[in-house]
């Protein structure tokens, strides 16, 4: 009975009619009904979509002009309160604490974000990485050690201590937020005694030492700008990424990560692999290791076990509040370095201690756009780029600059109101190069010009003359051509061809040229890279000073008589040539004809082969300086006795050369000469421009 009401409850329901029931059919119509408008409704519908298709997407908006000055330090904030307005100084201030998850109390006291990091209930961060230590203890007498070591320097640790307080927050925050051991925090006191400008013989920079490859590997950008190895948010995040590798790929085993830090994780790997395969220990104390290493982590775990202990040992610690000391914000233009200090009213050097990976006056926003500040100075900070604003001056002064034909260094240096040294230093220039005309450099001017310059400036474009310097050879006994080539590894004919007086064999004591001098125009290039650009043709060598002469004479070099050589004399008689030698190609050929009379003089005259030999071989009297004296006058060479000596009338014959005519070359030759020896004769790469603060790395 039941089953059949609900049966019929459930008829109902869906609109099936009940035996007896009158008004079914009419039910059933009036619902048919409806379903067949409902159904042309659909179909209008379709037909009104058909008739009008989706519009076309528009075209994309034209891009916006770049942003005043004013908005240049200004990243999108939050979005304003209905009917409130968000100044700048708001904005970006809601914007530097956003970038580090940071809140204000209303104590205007500055803490991290997220409370479920254990280390955020202390007060200091000194309890907070007692609290992180993990590693296990090191069983070795070298721990004790290295604790006497620092507590015999207390005045060195205190100084270490005082110097990370920037920077300990930061780096202690970051080791939680990994899971790792608070022990690593204190690493950077053993790498580079928290000295963020550190630099190692090895080139490693930086709190956390990286060498260059290394950096490069993991994202640090080190150029003619900035090198972020000494950036402390840059490089601790890449040490830790590096830490925690190769603590997997040793097993999960910190100490054996620590000394592949040190030493390197293909050497630590070696000396595992070396030990067992003599069925030895492979842990940390078991290993042969240079003694760097083996000091390296008692070294670490003494500054543990010291913090530990810091009461009983009677060691005042300094405090250091358990909150961020330096905030992060961006800009998206260049600004003077200097000025940015200003903004925040600190020193150069105080923003530098924040800021160390800058290597020149201005903070190129392309490179490396942060800037880090104390946190109770930013508000000082937008307030004076508000006041700059509102003042019209430029952010950036520093711009390109071509040295034009007779301008130097210095010259530039004086015009923008700055010593050549700041200039030098400013532009990574060393103080033996002579920049010349040609060389681009970065100078402060009145007028910023336009900042797209600042910023396609990769870096100094030095272009200087350098002289190379001449080698040469003194012979003894027993050498010959063959023996003299090989040992200095030139060609035979090249050496035969450096010094065409020498015929045959050369005499014992001779002095041979194994290299000319030549000046050279050297370009260094933005990323660092030295090329000649040009190398004018060797001077021929004197044939006198292929033999022994005076020490007076022998100090000339080819690189100092080659301009005389380029000089053109009045020839004295009408057979004589002018002092230009003959290309260098052509001195073989020059010196085997020098024995035959000119076509044009008559064979038996006796003054005719001195005079072709004059011409062949002009530098004789002095790197083609035409001699002034007759060739009898000459004191007797090695080579005399294969000419003829000119007899007493031909010598009268010849009208002797004014003194003063003979004057002239040798001046000209100690002014040209003077010049490209002030430029600097070595060739080697630039080294990586550091802070000129000292390193204090005592261990």
């Amino acid at each position: 009975m039941q089953r059949a009401e609900q049966e019929g409850s459930a008829d109902r329901i869906i609109g099936i009619p009940i035996l007896g029931a009158s008004p079914a059919p009419r039910t059933l119509t009036h619902r048919l009904a409806r379903a067949v408008g409902f159904a042309g409704f659909i179909g209008v519908l379709g037909g009104c979509v058909a008739l009008n298709p989706a519009p076309e997407p528009l075209p994309p908006l034209p891009p916006l002009p770049p942003a005043p000055i004013a908005e240049a330090f200004a990243l999108p904030g939050p979005e304003p309160e209905p009917g409130r307005h968000i100044s700048l100084r708001e904005r970006q201030r809601a914007e530097a604490i956003a970038r580090l998850e940071l809140v204000i109390d209303e104590d205007d006291a500055i803490r991290g974000a997220d409370p479920g990091l254990p280390g955020r209930r202390f007060d200091n961060i000194w309890d907070r990485i007692r609290a992180g230590f993990t590693m296990p203890p090191l069983d070795t007498p070298l721990v004790e050690r290295m604790e006497r070591f620092y507590l015999g320097k207390p005045d060195y640790l205190q100084r270490m201590m005082v110097r990370g307080g920037p920077y300990l927050f930061h780096i202690i925050e970051e080791i939680e937020k990994r899971g790792m051991p608070a022990e690593l925090a204190l690493l950077p006191f053993v790498e580079s005694a928290m000295n963020p400008t550190a630099l190692s013989t090895a080139q490693a920079s930086g709190l956390w030492q990286f060498i260059p490859s290394t950096g490069r590997a993991y994202n640090l950008q080190q150029d003619w700008w900035v090198d972020n190895r000494r950036d402390v948010v840059k490089s601790t995040q890449a040490a830790l990424e590096y830490l925690q590798k190769i603590y997997v790929m040793q097993g999960n085993d910190w100490f054996l990560a620590l000394a592949s830090y040190n030493w390197g994780e293909g050497a630590v790997a070696r000396a595992i692999k070396l030990n067992k395969s003599r069925n030895k220990p492979a842990d940390y104390l078991s290993l042969n290791m240079p003694n760097e290493t083996r000091y390296y982590v008692p070294k670490l775990i003494a500054l543990k076990n010291i913090l530990l202990r810091a009461d009983e040992l009677g060691l005042a610690l300094p405090r250091l509040p358990n909150r961020p000391y330096f905030v992060t914000i961006e800009k998206t233009r260049p600004v003077d370095l200097k000025l940015a200090a200003e903004f925040a009213g600190m020193t150069v050097d105080e923003f530098l201690e924040l800021n160390p990976a800058h290597n020149r006056p201005v903070i190129a926003a392309s490179r490396n756009s942060e800037i880090k500040l104390p946190a109770e100075r930013l508000d000082a900070f937008l307030e004076g780029i508000e006041r700059h604003v509102a003042s019209g001056k430029p952010f950036v002064t520093w711009q390109p600059y071509t040295l034009k034909a007779g301008e130097t260094l210095e010259l530039v240096a004086t015009r923008a109101g700055l010593s050549a040294a700041d200039l030098r230093r400013a532009n990574g220039v060393r103080p033996a190069t002579r920049p010349i005309a040609g060389t681009r450099l970065l100078i402060p001017g009145q007028s910023a010009g336009d900042e797209r310059t600042i910023e396609d400036f990769q870096g100094p474009r030095i272009v200087e003359i350098a002289e190379q310097r001449p080698v040469y050879h003194a012979v003894a006994r027993g050498d010959t051509f063959a023996s003299i080539a090989r040992r200095h590894k030139i060609a035979e004919a090249n050496l035969r061809r450096l010094n065409p007086s020498v015929q045959g064999e050369p005499a014992q004591g001779a002095r041979l040229v194994i290299r000319p001098g030549a000046a050279q125009t050297l370009v260094t290039t933005e990323n660092g890279r030295r090329t000649v650009s040009a190398m004018p043709a060797p001077a021929t060598q004197s044939p006198a000073a292929a033999v022994s002469r005076k020490p007076g004479v022998t100090a000339q070099t080819p690189a100092m008589k080659a301009p005389v050589a380029q000089t053109t004399r009045k020839p004295a008689v009408a057979t004589q040539t002018t002092g230009k030698p003959a290309p260098t190609s052509q001195a073989t050929s020059s010196a085997t004809r020098s024995a035959q009379p000119p076509a044009s003089a008559p064979p038996a005259k006796p003054a005719s082969a001195p005079q072709a030999a004059a011409k062949a071989s002009p530098e004789k009297s002095g790197a083609g300086t035409p001699s002034t004296k007759p060739a009898a006058d000459k004191p007797a060479q090695s080579t005399a006795a294969a000419t003829p000596a000119k007899p007493a009338a031909a010598a009268a014959a010849t009208p002797a050369k004014p003194a003063a005519a003979a004057v002239n070359p040798t001046t000209q030759a100690g002014t040209d000469s003077a010049e490209p020896r002030r430029a600097s004769t070595t060739i080697t790469p630039p080294t990586p421009a550091t802070s000129a603060r000292p390193v204090d790395r005592s261990i």
